[in-house]
């Protein structure tokens, strides 16, 4: 009985930490204060509360559609822009922890030359959407390169502001062919990071109390040492889902954000 009463405990506490994280805030968000996180974490946690995939999808849509938007587009891409404004310093802390300096220079200069292409002509605005794009599918070709997971988070945060100034940079700039490439490059890099970034370090726990069936969950820890436990199932009829337990251990990673931005990609049928 005191298995299956920590384990209901257990589950319990887990389910208020979920909610918790589940109002208004991204999970890599939840759960963890400045005090407890690397100050990368901390950074990407105030900067990433934005919705970027939404607000770059937003653009997307408009660009498919032939270059079509007016007014609409204009607000979307305004919106980015003051994303960027106010969280320019968070976004270049997180790209400087990227420990590839060519990636990690062209981003920077990218973050940071958004804010300044309402004053190009149009020969410069359109040469820097074109740098803008070179550099964020650069960022996606790096995250499917590496193998080292803390290198995947690090570029897994900074994947949805990066490819948002492109595609506002590109719709600035007139460009409409190409937005399909620049969405699938989007894809790839999120595909990376959601696969590399998935735990393997993932075990069924068994536990049974004289007189009452087996329950069984996952427990899974992710590379940077964070645990998460899935919704335990009681009797052999049922068996634990051990995604849940995945999903949990990476809460304070990219993974969280690749996950959810990739259905919402991948509905544009690029």
């Amino acid at each position: 009985m005191r298995t299956r009463l920590l384990n209901s405990l257990a589950a319990a506490s887990l389910a208020v930490s979920i909610a918790v994280a589940g109002t208004g805030v991204p999970a890599q968000a939840a759960a963890t204060t400045s005090e407890t996180k690397r100050p990368t974490e901390t950074a990407a946690v105030q900067a990433f509360a934005f919705d970027w995939v939404s607000a770059a999808i937003a653009v997307a849509g408009y660009l498919l559609n032939d270059g079509g938007g007016g007014a609409n587009l204009d607000a979307a891409i305004r919106e980015i822009k003051a994303a960027i404004a106010q969280n320019r310093t968070q976004i270049i802390a997180q790209i400087d922890a990227i420990a590839a300096a060519e990636v990690e220079g062209c981003l920077e200069a990218q973050t940071i030359e958004f804010l300044n292409i309402d004053f190009m002509d149009e020969y410069t605005l359109r040469a820097w959407a074109q740098n803008a794009t070179s550099c964020a599918t650069q960022a996606s070709a790096f995250a499917n390169a590496v193998q080292s997971p803390q290198a995947v988070d690090k570029i897994g945060f900074v994947i949805g502001p990066i490819f948002a100034i492109v595609l506002a940079a590109r719709a600035q700039a007139g460009f409409v062919n190409g937005t399909d490439l620049v969405l699938r490059s989007q894809i790839r890099a999120y595909e990376a990071v959601v696969a590399k970034l998935t735990p393997t370090d993932c075990v069924k726990k068994r536990a049974r109390d004289p007189g009452y069936p087996v329950d069984k969950w996952w427990e899974c820890t992710a590379y940077n040492g964070d645990k998460g436990s899935s919704d335990w199932v009681t009797g052999n009829l049922r068996e634990p889902d051990r995604t849940q337990a995945e999903d949990r251990a990476t809460r304070n990673t990219s993974r969280p954000t690749a996950k959810t931005a990739l259905p919402q990609l991948r509905a544009l049928g690029v």
